[in-house]
């Protein structure tokens, strides 16, 4: 009876009798009914002591994972309603202690309580054992005074502590130094712009004149040379020379539809739009101007006027001079009066002191800028207003180099008043509060100046004006210059400016001769170089990027611009058109041409295409500039950032071969550099060995007027 309530406490407390465990179910099933029928001692000790060895050799403790041993059997509970003694040697006592926590008890009992054999009867259950104080006892601490002052004590600690970290990591965000901040470029000063005539860029309908549908026909060509926006020069319905409907397209140009699409499709190709804006003068064949000469409200003075001094029309009211030399002044009969022309007397200039006028001209910025464009170029900005006492100008003490009439007058009274600004201030308020694009708009100044009244047109940091004032100065580079000039042309710019300022290069326009005829031919690509890499956004001329010069004085009319159409290719009319033009078509159009360009890698327009390719690197948007080597023969300069590649751009402007050693020159560069751009006069020697070949900065050479340029790895201490 003992062995039995033994194993079936080992069976139960150690879960090794399972309902899922068929063979031990049946077994112990066997051993009960024997001591149920009270059968033969010995056969019942076979029984169990085969029951035994079954339950160890094939029974695992789930839990544990660790096999029974031969004596496992050994640790027993009581069983039995007699609650016998059960006497443990020293490996039962060991079992009973490591099964000591186990809360499973087992009973085995006879259900016969007469004293006689009967059913087994087995109670097992789970006794609880509470480990600590119950509920009861440490309800008697909750309120101790002491405990009462603990918990509070750690509550305020733990929020005092969590505070105090929030203030100091405020604290610590506050005043830690920070990593100055990616800095940010403008789409104005990463581009790179191009200056387009219409009426001599493309014709589209056969008549001769170019139009916008040519022009549209032809912004595949502006995306390939990766320029980034387009100045379109006066294009408004015009006669005599001069604008009589500002918002109106010229019917020879096309439509504001045509423009419309022509917007739309610059957009497409992400080219920014700039448009001429002509405030200073109209045609004389203007609505506004016939009214004036009328006298009729509200345009008697939309226009400048004056009477003659004593009467005598013969003598005008100054001695201004209009750009040509001439006097300023043209007699008007139906009128009674002198007006004002500065351009000629076919285009009268408006009264931009009258408040009518003022906001005729505000209404023509909204209406282009609904149209979508990008920003505006003031043509002739520093004519607007002239002295309201029409004061005599004083005869200039300091000779001009110029033979012009018009430069021997010291134009005090009608150059750059103080009146221009507060105009470019009212235009700049609409232009900034215009919120149809999150792309700024900009105005852009042609200032005739000196280099100090061109730098107010900036305005100030307060309340700016242009964006991007410009004047000739870039354009009085020539064929002869030097290395020393040079550089104090491109220093006479950022020295001048305003620290906020960003400065601009003209490099060509319809009012200056052609680059090819100012700096030769030889210089063309070294001035693209310069102009591209140096600081600031440069605006070059339709044309140039192919080298052409002015049209020779024997081959055009009196009547023509001095400048060519577009040379596409060798076909009639260099394929500007496909009837007859009366414009001028260079005569040397057959071997100056897109087409033909476009086929060499080493032409003026691939180069002119590679140098504006890389106008959006880091280096030329944000890097430091700097001049390791200047010289009388030599000019060459550097911008780097680190992070990103470094350029070096040299230029021979002397007579003789040159072999510069640039070692030491500068603590940016390194020992060697790759050929990144060469000009189109170099053909042969390391330089044009292979596409980019790898040179040593300690001999780089040149012939003369070569350039090139170098890209490196720049060296930065630290």
């Amino acid at each position: 009876m003992q062995k039995v309530n033994e194993i079936f406490g080992i069976l139960v407390s150690k879960q090794l009798m399972t309902l899922d465990n068929k063979i031990l179910r049946e077994k112990a099933t066997t051993l009960a009914n024997l001591y149920r029928d009270d059968l033969d001692k010995d056969k019942l000790s076979v029984e169990i002591e085969s029951f035994k060895y079954s339950v160890i050799g094939s029974s695992t403790v789930s839990s544990g994972n660790s096999t029974m041993d031969k004596n496992s059997e050994q640790a027993a509970c009581n069983g039995g309603d007699q609650h016998e003694e059960v006497d443990m040697d020293d490996e039962a006592a060991a079992k009973e202690k490591l099964t000591a926590n186990d809360p499973s008890k087992v009973k085995f009992t006879s259900v016969n309580l007469d004293g006689k054999n009967g059913d087994a009867k087995i109670d097992i259950h789970v006794a609880q054992t509470t480990v600590g104080m119950g509920k009861e006892e440490l309800m008697k601490y909750a309120n101790e005074p002491f405990w009462v002052r603990l918990r509070m004590f750690l509550f305020i600690l733990f929020w005092v502590a969590w505070i105090g970290m929030l203030v100091g990591a405020v604290i610590i965000i506050i005043q830690a130094p920070r990593c100055p901040p990616a800095p940010t470029a403008q789409w104005y000063q990463k581009a790179a712009m191009y200056q387009v005539d219409v009426e001599t860029f493309q014709d589209s309908d056969g008549n001769g004149v170019g139009d916008i549908k040519g022009l549209i026909s032809k912004l595949d060509y502006l995306k390939d040379q990766h320029v980034d926006a387009l100045m379109l020069s006066a294009f408004y319905k015009s006669e005599d020379g001069g604008i009589v409907e500002h918002n109106e397209v010229d019917a020879r140009f096309g439509s504001l539809a045509d423009f419309d699409e022509l917007v739309q499709q610059l957009k497409e190709k992400n080219i920014r739009l700039v448009v001429d804006f002509v405030p200073n003068h109209s045609s004389n064949k203007h609505k506004w101007f016939l009214a004036s000469v009328e006298g009729q409200e509200p345009y008697k003075d939309f226009y400048t006027w004056a009477d003659a001094p004593a009467g005598d029309k013969s003598t005008p009211p100054n001695n201004w001079l209009n750009v040509e030399g001439e006097s300023a002044w043209t007699w008007h009969d139906e009128r009674g009066q002198f007006y004002l022309n500065t351009f000629g007397g076919n285009l009268p200039d408006l009264n931009l002191r009258n408040e009518l006028v003022k906001q005729e001209l505000r209404d023509i910025i909204k209406h282009w800028l609904e149209k979508g464009v990008d920003g505006f170029k003031v043509v002739a900005a520093s004519h607007l207003v002239e002295d309201a006492d029409l004061r005599d100008e004083p005869v200039a003490t300091v000779k001009s180099q110029s033979k012009r009439e018009y430069n021997k007058i010291n134009h005090i009274y009608t150059v750059d008043q103080p009146e221009n600004f507060g105009l470019f201030a009212d235009w700049k308020h609409i232009i900034s509060n215009f919120t149809t694009s999150t792309l700024p708009k900009i105005l852009m100044a042609e200032t005739s100046g000196s280099m100090n009244t061109t730098m107010l047109y900036y305005g100030n940091e307060t309340y700016a004006l242009a964006e991007l004032p410009y004047n000739t100065h870039f354009t009085e580079i020539h064929e002869n210059i030097n290395g020393v000039e040079l550089k104090h042309h491109l220093d006479m710019w950022i020295n001048n400016m305003p620290s906020f300022g960003w400065p601009t290069l003209l490099v060509g326009s319809q009012n200056v001769p052609r680059l090819e005829n100012r700096v030769g031919k030889e210089l063309v690509d070294a001035i693209h170089m310069v102009a591209t890499f140096t600081k600031g956004t440069p605006l070059f001329y339709y044309g140039d990027e192919l080298g052409v010069s002015d049209i020779p004085a024997e081959t055009k009319n009196k009547k023509s611009k001095p400048q060519t159409v577009m040379l596409w290719n060798n076909e009639s009319y260099a394929g500007f058109t496909n009837e007859t033009t009366s414009l001028p078509v260079h005569p040397n159009y057959t071997t100056i041409n897109v087409e033909v360009q476009e086929k060499d890698p080493h032409s003026h327009l691939k180069i002119f295409s590679r140098l504006l390719a890389l106008r959006g690197q880091p280096a030329l948007n944000f890097g430091l500039q700097d001049y390791p080597i200047v010289t009388n023969e030599t000019f060459s300069l550097i911008r780097v950032r680190k992070g990103s590649p470094g350029y070096l751009v040299v230029v021979n402007l002397g007579s003789a071969q040159s072999k510069l050693d640039f070692t030491g020159k500068s603590g940016y560069l390194p020992e060697t550099a790759r050929v990144e751009i060469r000009s189109s006069n170099i053909v042969d020697g390391p330089l044009a060995d292979g596409e980019h070949p790898k040179v040593s900065l300690s001999e780089i050479p040149l012939e003369p007027k070569q350039s090139v340029v170098l890209s490196f790895v720049p060296v930065f201490e630290g």
